[in-house]
């Protein structure tokens, strides 16, 4: 997704294409100012995602580095008296190691500060987001219809949930699919139940489909925002629901 000229950061910045502190500062602090323009603009994904990517990234980069400076042992120069274990330099280490420590200890604590900026913004949107079910639900919900509603007007969308769910990805609406299907400008005399009718009219392959409503007063992207926030609601409501 790129939205409004937003370019993301490569998984292996830290690496790639040099490894110059400075020139990676400046490259950290160019991809945070355009996310965090991107939530001044209330735009939530896949930014928060790709924040909480490259967080978990580092960590893991910098417990390997660890873990591998443990494996390498240096002059033996003696024991240690309480344990018997053998004691040994340390070996110095090379210039390449210290910059990756110096691009991990100042990038974390950036992408955590934006991160946060982005949750805090999640957490308020998501108590003006309310999902509410349609008609009566059938058994098995793995696919259905949509209702994507603010002021008036309702986007319909077809939605199917895969068999095989990608538990290792951050971004938990990838679980639900969606297709935008036609509007629906609701009033008085044509509600919810009126929009999943003549939906069960046109796709009549769906008998009694799950039908959900999420509606909300803010006035947020559909892309980049509610329509993710729907479908995370959808998951969050049928996984309770069983």
């Amino acid at each position: 997704m790129n939205s409004n000229g937003y370019n993301g950061l490569p998984k292996d910045w830290v690496l790639i294409p040099s490894l110059d502190a400075e020139l990676k500062l400046y490259t950290l602090l160019a991809y945070l100012q355009r996310v965090e323009g991107r939530f001044h603009e209330n735009k939530l994904f896949p930014y928060i995602w790709d924040l909480r990517s490259h967080i978990a990234d580092l960590v893991d980069l910098r417990e390997s580095k660890i873990t591998l400076a443990k494996m390498l042992n240096g002059d033996l120069i003696g024991f240690d008296p309480r344990t018997g274990f053998p004691l040994h330099n340390s070996l110095p280490e090379p210039d390449l190691m210290t910059v990756i420590d110096e691009v991990v200890d100042f990038a974390i604590p950036g992408l955590e500060r934006i991160k946060a900026m982005g949750e805090e913004k999640h957490g308020a949107f998501i108590e003006k987001v309310h999902l509410i079910t349609v008609g009566i639900q059938p058994l098995y919900a793995t696919e259905g219809w949509l209702l994507l509603r603010t002021g008036k007007l309702a986007r319909a969308y077809s939605y199917s949930i895969p068999l095989v769910q990608n538990t290792k990805s951050n971004a938990a609406h990838t679980n639900i699919r969606t297709n935008y299907v036609t509007s629906y400008t609701m009033g008085i005399g044509f509600d919810y139940h009126h929009a999943k009718a003549d939906l069960a009219q046109r796709y009549a392959q769906l008998p009694n489909p799950a039908t959900f409503a999420v509606e909300t007063e803010l006035p947020l992207p559909y892309v980049e925002t509610l329509l993710p926030l729907a479908k995370c609601s959808v998951l969050d409501h049928l996984l309770f629901a069983k």
